[in-house]
């Protein structure tokens, strides 16, 4: 039987209403738990095997979950009384213990991320990294944040954004128009492109999100 590691992003439910800062806080969370997990032996193994198959899950915690899911080991993005979201070390699925067990997916639907404007470059020219959600998908909100967050996990694995991981991987998320998208995969220096392995929600290959990395300031 299959049993694939997978990183599990926790959010508590009502913690934040729009896609944008989800897809933030998930961002930095992931890349915030490989860093910290990554360099620790009693997780090193597992971070090493699934990153060869990077799966990752949103949960939605309730109120009275949300501190249990803090007493695990974890990495946190955010303010724990209020917007943020918990990512904890990749576990095999027969390993995600009873508490993981009892919380449920995350259903619930976010405020969409806003619109790049026509002509808007898609580099941001204030540091952050910039997330790109493909336009022509109809993803749940919480498939889009784990797709955001391995945006970041692979932006994160660059080493000309050190610098960004060392600032706490500051970003924003928006949806260009589909000639925008279409144009930018594939294309040269993009931060990320991540395509989906097609388990769930779309098909194998499916470009969901792209990285773009801020843009250079002149000197």
């Amino acid at each position: 039987m299959d049993d694939p590691y997978r990183l599990y992003l926790v959010v508590r439910r009502g913690a934040f209403e729009d896609l944008e800062t989800g897809g933030v806080l998930a961002g930095a969370a992931a890349v915030a738990c490989l860093e910290r997990f990554g360099a620790d032996p009693a997780h090193a193994e597992a971070v090493a095997a699934w990153r060869a198959r990077p799966g990752k899950v949103t949960l939605r915690a309730r109120g009275g979950q949300w501190p249990q899911v803090l007493d695990l080991p974890h990495a946190l993005a955010g303010d724990p009384d209020g917007a943020a979201v918990a990512a904890l070390p990749p576990r095999r699925r027969s390993e995600r213990g009873e508490l993981l067990e009892r919380l449920q997916a995350m259903s619930s639907e976010l405020e969409p991320a806003p619109v790049l404007g026509d002509g808007e470059p898609p580099a941001a020219a204030d540091g952050r990294l910039t997330y790109l959600v493909n336009p022509a998908l109809e993803m749940s909100s919480g498939k889009t944040l784990a797709q955001i967050a391995h945006a970041a996990t692979m932006a994160a694995a660059r080493p000309d954004l050190a610098g960004w991981v060392a600032a706490g991987c500051p970003a924003r998320v928006r949806v260009p128009a589909p000639v925008v998208f279409a144009a930018l995969c594939g294309a040269g220096g993009l931060a990320a492109e991540v395509q989906d392995a097609g388990l769930t929600e779309v098909a194998p290959g499916t470009v969901t999100v792209l990285a773009v990395a801020p843009a250079l300031r002149p000197c």
